[in-house]
């Protein structure tokens, strides 16, 4: 029974981490430009105009950032900072969708 009962357990947090808790925010940056970010575990895939930039988690003293090659994603509640090969592309705010849609 025991031996069923940690199987179980295995399989539960196995799905706690699975892709299918992939989260997709939008932000308005600064220009009117629309950035797109799926978070996905310890990732964040950015999308702007043409662009899309890998990122991955890391420490951060308030909110969570990520970063990449050439991007970085610094969120704190429903705001971010986006910088792209060194040049900010914010801040931006979080697009809500609207209520009843």
């Amino acid at each position: 029974m025991t031996r069923y009962l940690f199987a179980a357990c295995i399989a539960l947090a196995a799905c706690a981490a699975a892709p299918g808790d992939a989260k997709e925010v939008t932000y308005l940056c600064d220009g009117g430009r629309l950035a797109t970010v799926t978070f996905s575990g310890d990732r964040a895939s950015v999308r702007l105009a043409n662009d899309s930039f890998e990122l991955r988690h890391e420490r951060a003293a308030s909110g969570a950032r990520y970063s990449g090659p050439r991007a970085a994603l610094h969120t704190k509640g429903g705001e971010a900072l986006l910088t792209i090969d060194g040049r900010q592309v914010g801040p931006c705010d979080e697009v809500k969708p609207k209520a009843g849609s």
